[in-house]
């Protein structure tokens, strides 16, 4: 996985976007292997002022990617679809509560009290749970820091993490967007622990940005959306200029055509 160099050495590759006349421009990101990086281990306020402690933490994963990259959101739109099948061909990306019904190879999540049912249920010992420093530091040994954190949404940290590997042909399953509405199934695991009732009628707009903008930061990869009866605004996921690297794809096309099932 790359030369070995000393942490002050090794270039950490960010999410880099410019502003142009207030028109935001979003920078490619060469890919290099990840190696790890500095975050804040604590915060101590003393004689007025911030002191922040700070650690290298190495990348112990050392992800090598195989075959296709397939991410797996929560959305109802896959609620028919076996999982399994994915296995063959593939890494599995996931996140939250999908470990329930479904052990992926890396699982994320974003807020503490699914990190802490997560640990609780030991979920670390049958796959590599990606999360936030704070809940690294909250877990050690037991958590693994997400890459270079864009501090996006479960879903798309995983997305960006299977970009991260390396991998550059990502399949999205079970990415809807939105919400359904009342007395419909918003979320795979609704009303169950961490989730609670989801009643809203919603486009979630600031996921569907952070998925246009991975798009943008990374046109040397090619991202399919698996969806049976996808919503007209998946098929304006690139704006601006097209860079022909999105695409989307039914669910039977998706076992024929990629699974060979």
């Amino acid at each position: 996985m790359g030369e070995n160099k000393t942490p002050s050495q090794r270039k950490i590759y960010k999410m880099k976007n410019i502003k142009i006349r207030n028109i935001e421009e979003i920078i490619p990101i060469e890919w290099n292997p990840y190696t790890g990086e500095t975050i804040v281990v604590k915060t101590i306020i003393r004689g007025g002022k911030k002191i922040q402690e700070t650690a290298f933490y190495e990348d112990k994963v050392k992800a090598v990617p195989q075959g296709n990259a397939y991410i797996i959101g929560n959305g109802p739109s896959r609620k028919n679809f076996d999982l399994t099948l994915l296995k063959d061909s593939g890494q599995t990306y996931g996140c939250n509560a999908l470990y329930r019904d479904f052990t992926p190879n890396y699982l994320f999540m974003v807020d503490s009290k699914i990190s802490k049912g997560i640990i609780d249920d030991q979920v670390y010992k049958k796959c590599i749970c990606y999360a936030p420093s704070l809940e690294v530091n909250r877990y050690p040994e037991k958590l693994h820091l997400i890459p270079n954190n864009p501090h996006w949404a479960s879903g798309q940290q995983a997305l960006w993490t299977a970009c991260v590997h390396g991998h550059k042909n990502l399949y999205l399953l079970g990415f809807d967007f939105r919400e359904y509405g009342e007395n419909k199934l918003n979320n795979i695991y609704q009303g169950t622990d961490y989730y609670g009732e989801r009643k809203s009628d919603l486009v979630f707009e600031a996921w569907l940005k952070q998925f246009r903008t991975l798009i943008k930061q990374r046109p040397y990869c090619n991202f399919t959306v698996v969806h049976d009866n996808p919503p007209e605004y998946l098929n304006h996921l690139q704006t601006g200029t097209d860079l022909k690297n999105t695409r989307s794809m039914n669910y039977k096309e998706f076992t024929k055509k990629v699974l060979n099932q």
